[in-house]
């Protein structure tokens, strides 16, 4: 009766370090995934706008922000990339600029 107590305890464990680590390819938390779409804004609008710096960048509803770098403005917008053979995970995206407003 031990060993198979044992066993069973043993292969409940395998099977929660299983679904542990199967977690890490999840979607990530609404917070995480808005931090990862601004990294991923002000990386674009910097390389696009170099000469001047971020001074705010607007939230303005879903997938869409206003960004302004000095005297110029620029919409971004997150683009999903089609996650491949139904994966589940994180979700992948470009970030499209439109054309850039500088006064």
């Amino acid at each position: 009766m031990e060993i198979a107590m044992a066993r069973l305890t043993l292969m409940l464990g395998a099977v929660s370090l299983l679904a542990a680590t199967h977690v890490s390819y999840a979607a990530l938390a609404p917070n995480y995934q808005r931090a990862k779409e601004l990294n991923a804004v002000i990386e674009a609008v910097a390389q696009a706008i170099p000469n001047y710096p971020i001074s705010k960048v607007i939230y303005q509803k879903e997938d869409q922000y206003q960004v302004i770098a000095g005297p110029c403005s620029v919409r971004a917008t997150i683009v999903s990339k089609s996650m491949k053979n139904g994966i589940v995970g994180p979700r992948q995206f470009d970030v499209k600029l439109g054309q850039s407003r500088c006064r």
